[in-house]
């Protein structure tokens, strides 16, 4: 990649200093606020885990993982393809954008929805098939979030008092609920009225009569161009999202719990990847052409930074935060947290590399391509180490997965813009 030119001193060294200001407030509003939406699921995750048993915890776990892959396909590709579009579109072209997305991601959710509200009931353990089936239907209205809206804006406070806000009252209410002896139904239900919020608000204030209006030729384009997009995620999920649900097929309930302990300490570190691809994938996109490598090499860089941080993290103390945080029942050991770890290193880069790096030089195809290969791997390798190797196994085939999935999208992105530099000599 070219260097940017720039000085270190005087006024290319203000610039230079003002720049990364500007990045370091960008990168505290998307991950510093958010973080506020971890906290609630950690009080009551604990609660289920001790007092609703084994069988309820996974049931919670499996329907939010079947509940995330069907928001993955009915999402449309909006959260990969849209934010660098909505960033560089006028006020009007944005409420049309996002009148035509509940036009197209709202029919495919109501498949969705019914689907996997029934696979998670036939999945679940026999006592606990309802609650799967409930957090299923919550998990999926995830579809229908207008969070790529205003990462492209470049907006942190409506997703923080419309989707974070919510979210925290529905696990802190579910929490008082089960601890006061009520029953762990409460959390799905709850947590499906906290989605609907966003979607119906954001819809309705910024949308406003657009959204009555079907522009049928909108609907058509984004049906035809967005495809890569919504590939390339449902392939990611069906080794991600979908995890859980893989485990809990293959693997015996107490393997499956363990497996589920280190799944939401690594979700927690899963949370800071996106926050900070939020943050960036609009920073990256507006940069002046050549501005553009020097961009991308922060990017990564931070990426990078991230995810050893998260291995070493997860790895060392993973196993000890599980078994304070959900009890010795269900927590992970060592080589289960080491896994993650993994795990956590290779969604950074592929983030890097592919989710920004290659939806910012226009690389749609390509970046399909590398997930849509990544996943048949990924897929067959989690049932393989789930059914050989209980939790430990499936963690590390989910880790191999994404570091093998990054490194082929880092390669992919350096032909890219080497061929886009050849091209512009």
């Amino acid at each position: 990649m070219s260097t940017e030119p720039g000085t270190a001193s005087g006024a290319g060294g203000g610039t230079h200093r003002a720049g990364a200001a500007e990045l370091a407030r960008r990168i505290l509003a998307f991950a510093g606020l958010p973080l506020l939406s971890l906290l609630a699921p950690f009080l009551f995750l604990p609660a289920l885990a001790r007092l609703a048993g084994a069988d309820a915890w996974v049931a919670v776990a499996l329907g939010q993982s079947v509940g995330g892959f069907v928001a993955l396909v009915a999402g449309w590709g909006y959260p990969t393809l849209a934010p660098p579009r909505v960033a560089i579109a006028s006020e009007s072209e944005r409420r049309r954008m996002l009148a035509t997305s509940m036009h197209v991601r709202v029919p495919v959710w109501l498949l969705g929805a019914a689907i996997g509200t029934a696979v998670a009931a036939l999945l679940a353990p026999p006592t606990a098939r309802l609650a799967a089936a409930l957090m299923a239907a919550a998990m999926s209205l995830a579809a229908l979030a207008p969070t790529w809206f205003w990462i492209g804006v470049g907006r942190v406070a409506p997703i923080v008092w419309l989707e974070v806000v919510p979210r925290m009252v529905a696990a802190l209410a579910a929490t008082g609920i089960l601890l006061a002896g009520g029953s762990v139904l409460w959390y799905p239900v709850l947590v499906l009225v906290s989605m609907l919020v966003a979607p119906l608000v954001v819809t309705w204030r910024v949308a406003g009569a657009e959204a009555l209006r079907v522009h049928r030729d909108d609907v058509r384009t984004v049906v035809r161009h967005h495809p890569p997009g919504v590939i390339a995620e449902t392939a990611g999920g069906l080794y991600n999202a979908l995890a859980v649900t893989i485990v809990t097929a293959v693997a015996p309930t107490v393997q499956a719990a363990r497996y589920v302990a280190g799944d939401k300490v690594y979700r927690v570190g899963q949370y800071g990847v996106s926050a900070l691809g939020n943050a960036l994938q609009g920073w990256v996109v507006q940069a002046a052409p050549g501005r553009l490598g020097a961009r991308l090499r922060v990017m990564i860089a931070l990426h990078l930074g991230l995810g050893v941080t998260g291995l070493v993290l997860c790895g060392l103390l993973g196993s000890w935060v599980s078994r304070v945080v959900f009890g010795g029942e269900v927590a992970m050991d060592a080589p289960v947290a080491w896994g993650f770890g993994l795990a956590l290193l290779g969604i950074a880069l592929g983030t890097a590399f592919g989710r920004i790096g290659l939806i910012s030089l226009g690389a749609r195809r390509a970046f399909m391509f590398c997930v849509v290969g990544a996943s048949a791997v990924g897929v067959v390798s989690l049932a393989l180490g789930g059914a050989w190797g209980g939790g430990a196994g499936a963690a590390w085939a989910l880790g191999g997965t994404e570091t093998a999935s990054a490194l082929a999208q880092g390669v992919v992105l350096w032909v890219v813009w080497r061929s886009r530099a050849a091209v512009a000599t």
